[in-house]
């Protein structure tokens, strides 16, 4: 038993395979659409106006590795200057890589090594930098990192997108890819976390496609998850937030309408994920919708979303 045992270690370790380390230590994560900058203008969301709130938002979160959304170049720049201690994976969504939106990872540097990364495009041709995808609106992207755990030395591989808003086949066809790439960077079995706004419901085709690979971190956690159940805020306020333990208590059918409920409920829009493969146990999981200090406003038009994970 214990040569059969030896040869397995020995095995793994040639074919790059290093997550046999039994040492566990929690990592905390989140997915955040900020809201690209060039939206509200001249409204007390502008980007000028919340930039610093949302800087001070986001190291509250106390996140370790994050998917952020909707990242514009002079945002990744601010975003950069101000996150000390976090380095970034990911290019922007443009023909030049440079322009348009950008999906980045960020983690911490005193944490984590970084063994390989990058971007690609939700398309068929995933290498060619623009492309677009099964009828998408425009060119989406996800960025990537193998992670390396300077604590445990177990390696896991963290992807983040924002899918197309409009087609449906995009949004699951891209979702898929992303989950064939990920598994083709980190062979092994190496873990996957998988974050982004992903532009669909619980229910909805792309996601139940996911769901057959990877779990919805929200259904696993081993805490009641705390926090509203809609993530996408559109700016509006709403003293009678659903939270999600109660919503949890609803049918998905339910909690995922579009209408008002024969209750009298609307639960609003919950699009923002976290997704882990088997394995991952989810020990947290929590929406935030904190306003601005002092203001009945919000950081960004939707809610992050944060779990702590451990494998």
């Amino acid at each position: 038993m214990k040569i059969a045992l030896i040869l397995t270690c020995a095995l793994l370790t040639l074919t790059g395979c290093s997550n046999l380390n039994t040492l566990s230590s929690p990592i905390r994560v989140g997915s955040y659409n900020v809201r690209l900058s060039t939206g509200d203008i001249n409204t007390p969301n502008a980007w000028a106006t919340r930039k610093n709130d949302l800087i001070s938002f986001i190291k509250k979160l106390d996140l370790d590795v994050m998917g952020l959304q909707e990242v514009r170049p002079e945002q990744a720049r601010y975003l950069d200057e101000n996150l000390a201690g976090y380095a970034k994976i990911g290019e922007h969504r443009g023909k030049d890589r440079i322009s348009d939106e950008a999906s980045p990872v960020y983690f911490r540097t005193n944490r984590f090594e970084c063994i390989k990364g990058g971007t690609f495009w939700l398309s068929k041709t995933p290498d060619v930098p623009g492309s677009r995808g099964w009828g998408a609106s425009y060119p989406r992207i996800c960025s990537w990192a193998l992670l390396k755990d300077r604590i445990t030395n177990k390696s896991f591989c963290f992807a983040n997108v924002h899918t197309d808003h409009k087609s449906a086949l995009a949004r699951k066809e891209g979702m898929l890819l992303v989950i064939k790439r990920m598994k083709e960077f980190a062979p092994c079995g190496t873990p996957i976390i998988f974050t982004g706004d992903h532009n669909c419901r619980e229910n909805s085709e792309p996601a139940m496609a996911v769901s057959e690979t990877l779990s919805n971190a929200l259904y696993i956690s081993k805490t009641p998850p705390k926090g509203p159940w809609r993530t996408f805020n559109a700016w509006n306020a709403d003293i009678n937030e659903i939270s999600t333990t109660i919503a949890l208590k609803h049918s998905v059918e339910e909690r995922n309408s579009k209408k008002i409920s024969d209750k009298g409920i609307f639960f609003g829009h919950r699009i923002d994920y976290i997704y882990v493969s088997k394995g991952i146990q989810v020990n947290n999981y929590e929406t935030h919708d904190e306003f601005r200090p002092g203001k009945n406003l919000y950081h960004s038009d939707h809610h992050p979303v944060t779990a702590e994970l451990e494998f």
